[in-house]
């Protein structure tokens, strides 16, 4: 058992991390309307429709499940971590020419770890995937720099076996 006395403070340090955060963004957000038609259609069409053949090739379900299938594989996970306010300010300092908005793709990029992104990359990206997807980025971005980090596991089924302490 680690005593005070005994607690190597530099050890921990040299394996502390910074809070960082993950979101998923998809390349074919374009799909949903094409999902939103077709779900439309399977609540209005009767069974036989929905199940059999349709126009296009394949069942109505089996045309969602394809595009539904495209969608999910269009997943990009990204990583960004927290920077400290005078990371900013030096990132401010170097490019003292730049707008608001470069100024934030230039600070995005720094803190985008995976994957690696540039500045104009990161212009790139808010123009193609769009200002929903993009706020969501960036408030990963904002939780990873103010919020206290913590770990819930309210997603996990409740368990109540007696092995567990439940009753």
């Amino acid at each position: 058992m680690t005593t005070p006395q005994d607690f190597d403070f530099d050890a921990w340090l040299d394996d502390a991390e910074r809070p960082a955060r993950s979101v998923t963004v998809y390349q074919k957000a374009g799909l949903i309307a094409d999902l939103d038609r077709l779900a439309e259609q399977i609540g209005n069409e009767d069974e036989e429709e929905v199940d059999g053949p349709s126009m296009g090739g394949g069942s109505l379900r089996a045309q969602y499940a394809k595009l539904a299938k495209q969608f999910h594989d269009s997943a990009l996970t990204i990583r960004v971590q927290s920077l400290t306010k005078d990371e900013q300010k030096e990132i401010q300092k170097a490019h003292p020419a730049l707008d608001a908005g470069d100024l934030g793709c230039e600070i995005l990029a720094a803190a985008i770890t995976e994957p690696k992104a540039t500045a104009a990359q990161v212009k790139k990206l808010a123009r193609v995937i769009g200002d929903a997807q993009t706020a969501r980025i960036m408030s990963a971005y904002t939780q990873a720099c103010s919020e206290v980090p913590e770990v819930s596991a309210d997603f996990l089924p409740k368990r109540s076996t007696p092995d567990d302490g439940g009753e």
